[in-house]
C-alpha cells in the first residue's frame, strides 16, 4: 500500500491529477442524484479537494493514500450538503445513495447541448482576463502555477482570479438558464 510520504514526494501535479482521476466521477455523479450539474459539481469538488491538499500539506491528515481518497469524498459530500441547506437552491432533493448512471441519461442529450451553448455564450460574456485564466485551467488543463507563469503573476492571485471569475461565470449561466 503505497504511503502519504512516497505520495507527497511525487510531482504535485500528478498528484493532484491522480486525486481528481479516482475521485471526480464519483463526486460528479453524487451532485446529479442530489440536485446539482457538473458545474456545481467542478465548482465544489475544486474547493474539496483544496481543504484536503491544505490539510495534508499542514500535517491535519494522515493515513495511506485510499484514506486520503475517501478523506476527500467526505469533505466534497459535505460541502455539497452545506450548499444544499445554505438555502439558495429550490426544488432540491437529497439521496445518500449514488445510483448507477442508467440508459435514461442518453434521453438528456437536448438538454445537454442547450446547457452547453448557453455556458458557451456565458463565457464568451466574461472579460478577457477571466476568460484566459478559466481557459487555460479547465480547457487546457493547466495548473494554476503554470498559468500564474504565464501571466507573471502569483499562484495565489492566479487562484483567487479562477474563483471569481468561476462565480461570475456560474451566476451568468444559472441567469440563462432561467431565460430559457
Amino acid at each position: 500500500m503505497e504511503t502519504l510520504t512516497d505520495w507527497l514526494q511525487e510531482n504535485p501535479e500528478k498528484t493532484l491529477s491522480r486525486i481528481y482521476s479516482d475521485n471526480f466521477s464519483w463526486f460528479e455523479t453524487y451532485v446529479l442524484q442530489n440536485s446539482g450539474n457538473s458545474d456545481d459539481a467542478r465548482d465544489i469538488f475544486q474547493e474539496g479537494i483544496a481543504a484536503a491538499w491544505i490539510n495534508l500539506q499542514s500535517g491535519k491528515f494522515s493515513g495511506t493514500r485510499d484514506r486520503f481518497n475517501a478523506y476527500v469524498r467526505q469533505i466534497c459530500k459535505f460541502k455539497w450538503i452545506d450548499e444544499l441547506r445554505s438555502g439558495n437552491r429550490k426544488n432540491i432533493s437529497y439521496t445518500d445513495v449514488v445510483p448507477e448512471r442508467n440508459n435514461e441519461e442518453n434521453d438528456s442529450f437536448n438538454d445537454s447541448l442547450q446547457q452547453s451553448a448557453a455556458l458557451k455564450k456565458c463565457f464568451s460574456q466574461l472579460g478577457e482576463k477571466c476568460q484566459k485564466v478559466v481557459g487555460l485551467f479547465y480547457y487546457k488543463k493547466k495548473s494554476l502555477a503554470e498559468i500564474a507563469h504565464e501571466a507573471q503573476n502569483t499562484e495565489e492571485s492566479i487562484k483567487t482570479i479562477k474563483y471569481r471569475c468561476m462565480m461570475q461565470l456560474r451566476k451568468l449561466f444559472l441567469e440563462e438558464m432561467k431565460r430559457t
